[in-house]
């Protein structure tokens, strides 16, 4: 078992929020993905891949479906007496009118679990993060950098639209950040001494503090020891559609599955057992990931298909997303489309998007 505990951010809590229809009703965390996933299961399991089974997970509202897919972490291994998994709900602290604001605000409101914790290092992470990561050499290099801080980055990448970008020295210590995009850009996932973080906290509440990576991190570059560890392979951030819908047609590509789901660590989710997906004799099927439950009788190109979707005969869909309990009528034809759960689209509609602007159907429309 790996010597540190983590929090995970459900939301944004306000920083640097973009607009998502996707996450109106549901936290950024608990955004269904890839077909089968959702998206705090990437950064979950490798938290629980790597021995870290002290999880606190940060919420601040319509986390009804985050609850319920987590449950108490049993298909995580988090269901434990000693540690496990944790919801740290929004609540109004007694010197506050206010709830949590932004994610500094949120991480104050969690500063018992972090004293409570048994182990002496921290990992701060979002739940938007898809990626594999190894945490057990993370936190061998914080360790042999004698790091207070340690931050992951990517490096030739820039991560979504508003990079944070750092500089380093040869032996990988952060020496500048600046904002848009270097060679190394930052991954927002922190590895803290716990003693350190609980100094950045009692600074943060007296000075006002806003942002965990402007404030805990560039801000205290030169009072403290911090490091960067490059990750390597797919790595992506998603805040808004359009990034949601560029990384689940990434997954059409077999190298990118390779590294995300083929390397020595699983990526875990919750079990739900569902019957075999039905193909009709003229249904045709071109470079689609499709999952259980589904009756598929149209055509499906490029297209990413949750459980328990129906698309009729005549049906013609190209890089599309649907989710689950879909049902696509006869003749309908539909191009570069999200549909949310529960969604109809009668026989004969004709939906299109842009694959820079996809078309979003919202949660149970009829169309």
């Amino acid at each position: 078992m790996a010597k540190a505990f983590s929090i995970l951010l459900s939301d944004p809590f306000g920083t640097d929020s973009e607009t998502n229809s996707l996450a109106a009703f549901r936290t950024l965390a608990s955004e269904p993905f890839g077909g089968r996933y959702r998206l705090v299961d990437f950064i979950l399991s490798s938290l629980v891949n790597s021995g870290i089974y002290r999880v606190g997970v940060l919420t601040k509202s319509h986390y009804g479906s985050l609850m319920d897919h987590l449950g108490w972490g049993k298909d995580w291994d988090l269901n434990r007496r000693d540690g496990g998994l944790q919801f740290l709900t929004p609540f109004i602290r007694e010197n506050l009118d206010h709830n949590a604001k932004n994610n500094v605000d949120a991480l104050i409101s969690a500063r018992t679990f972090i004293e409570d914790a048994k182990e002496e290092t921290a990992i701060l992470a979002s739940g938007n993060l898809v990626a594999n990561i190894d945490f057990r050499d993370v936190l061998s290099y914080h360790e042999k950098s004698d790091a207070d801080i340690t931050a992951l980055y990517v490096k030739g990448r820039s991560m979504g639209k508003k990079p944070s970008a750092v500089k380093l020295e040869a032996d990988g210590r952060v020496v500048n950040a600046v904002d848009g995009f270097t060679d190394y850009t930052s991954l927002r996932v922190f590895v803290f001494k716990k003693e350190v973080l609980l100094q950045l906290l009692d600074r943060a509440e007296a000075e006002r503090w806003s942002d965990i990576q402007q404030d805990f991190v560039i801000r205290n570059l030169n009072d403290y020891r911090v490091y960067a560890y490059e990750q390597t392979g797919f790595c992506c951030s998603v805040n808004n559609v359009e990034e949601y819908y560029n990384a689940n047609m990434a997954l059409l590509d077999e190298k990118v599955r390779e590294e995300l789901f083929f390397g020595p660590y699983p990526v875990l989710t919750r079990v739900k057992n569902s019957a075999p997906t039905f193909y009709g004799f003229e249904s045709k099927v071109e470079n689609s990931l499709v999952a259980d439950g589904c009756t598929i009788d149209g055509q499906l190109k490029n297209c990413i298909v949750f459980r328990d979707v129906v698309v009729e005969k005549g049906a013609v869909l190209e890089n599309c997303i649907l989710m689950q309990n879909t049902r696509v009528e006869a003749d309908a034809k539909l191009t570069c489309v999200i549909t949310d759960k529960d969604v109809q689209v009668k026989e004969g509609r004709v939906l299109s998007g842009y694959t820079s602007y996809p078309f979003v159907v919202e949660k149970g429309a009829v169309i």
